[in-house]
């Protein structure tokens, strides 16, 4: 009786889904590669710019812009089709609701309408509230999880002879408008009060600003409020003359995931996992955390810790020294010339220092907490290989090697 009730009790468990983060890590799985991939590329474009190869104008540029942005401007795209294939919905309607999130003309009413303060309406009558789609992660993730119910339900209430036609109608036009209307927005709400509370903040203890970005940005990053910062950094970039609330936290926050990366390339046992590792580091180096935060973070939960102490403890060095960034740049080691101008060369040195405290800090807490490695099939899945081509590729190794050294033949 005990064991059977052991048993039961062990099934429920294993029934349970996967945690949030184990989630957003198993959906980001496929396209993590990716991201490095482009990191790396607008890190190329930057340097060839700093080093006057190539020029914003010329068509090089352009070029590898494109190729680089192309990968994070679409990315709600990619992320339905993997968010679907986690949620049992249909993925290619899913990348299609996302699709129509990123439509040019779509981002440009948006666009339009919040300059001119226009407010949206779908038929006059359902209010739409303005928001960034492309490069977002929150909102399509939501939108797809609530699209694989409404495609229960849909089945349920359409007559199998009309399934072919009414199917696919209701459920494109369904999951589109609710998450129009009400789902993705919330990256924008969020964005707004935390853009609200930072500026109560910053009112009163402007140090502590920089400090709680460096803590919360990953956050802001997975629901895209960090875009509600924005327009906090133009403003004072534009009337002020540099930032100290955005540009430094963010910084903190990058240099401590890059740290919690290479903590986690240096214990890791797995090749496979050292060396995704050690890449995600080194684009969060150069203000592309996204793969260190996706890849590493989330799916081990404590490295996710180590980074936000690492963030904070860089970011509150930057709030009592008052770091300040005199021009808009990705926030990484490329962007620290944009910490300097003449008779601001303590700035400079200080925004250095908030870039090595946030690394350390997160380092040594990463290496001080621990972690539980992936396995290896799950690595591979993070480099983009299957473990069956990674087999393939093993045996064909062995084969050539075989060749190679005939007196292990006879």
């Amino acid at each position: 009786m005990a064991q059977a009730a052991a048993k039961s009790s062990s099934k429920r468990k294993n029934k349970k889904g996967p945690g949030i983060f184990d989630l957003i890590g198993n959906i980001f799985k496929p396209i993590l590669a990716l991201l490095i991939a482009s990191g790396l590329i607008q890190a190329l474009r930057d340097i060839l710019v700093m080093t006057s190869v190539i020029s914003p104008q010329t068509s090089s540029y352009i070029f590898l812009h494109a190729i680089a942005d192309a990968v994070f401007y679409f990315l709600p795209i990619y992320l339905a089709f993997s968010s679907a294939q986690a949620f049992g919905a249909s993925p290619f309607m899913a990348a299609a609701v996302a699709a129509f999130l990123v439509y040019p003309s779509v981002t440009q009413l948006f666009q339009w309408s919040n300059a001119v303060g226009w407010n949206l309406t779908i038929f006059h009558v359902i209010p739409v509230t303005y928001a960034k789609y492309p490069s977002s992660v929150l909102p399509i993730i939501l939108i797809v999880y609530v699209q694989s119910w409404i495609e229960r339900g849909v089945k349920k209430i359409v007559p199998d002879i009309l399934k072919t036609i009414l199917f696919p109608l209701l459920t494109l036009f369904i999951t589109a408008v609710v998450g129009l209307v009400i789902l993705g927005p919330i990256g924008t709400w969020i964005g707004n009060m935390f853009a609200a509370a930072i500026g109560f903040v910053d009112s009163f203890v402007p140090w502590m600003v920089p400090t709680l970005i460096g803590a919360v940005a990953p956050f802001l990053v997975l629901t895209g409020s960090h875009y509600s910062l924005f327009p906090v950094a133009t403003q004072n970039l534009a009337v002020l003359g540099f930032d100290t609330v955005m540009i430094p936290g963010m910084l903190a926050s990058n240099m401590a995931l890059a740290g919690m990366s290479f903590a986690i390339a240096i214990r890791s046992k797995g090749k496979t996992y050292t060396s995704y590792s050690a890449s995600a580091g080194l684009t969060s180096l150069l203000g592309i955390s996204q793969s260190s935060l996706y890849g590493n973070a989330m799916p081990l939960k404590k490295p996710l810790y180590a980074s936000i102490i690492g963030g904070a403890a860089g970011g509150l060095i930057a709030g009592i020294f008052s770091v300040r960034s005199f021009a808009f740049q990705t926030p990484g080691l490329l962007a620290l010339l944009s910490f300097y101008k003449p008779g601001e060369t303590m700035n400079l040195i200080w925004s250095i220092v908030t870039c090595v405290v946030g690394f350390i800090a997160a380092f040594v807490m990463t290496m001080v907490l621990g972690f539980q490695e992936p396995d290896e099939k799950t690595a591979l899945e993070l480099t983009g290989e299957t473990p069956d081509e990674a087999e393939a590729e093993a045996e064909k190794n062995d084969e050539m090697k075989t060749e190679s050294n005939p007196t292990s033949q006879q």
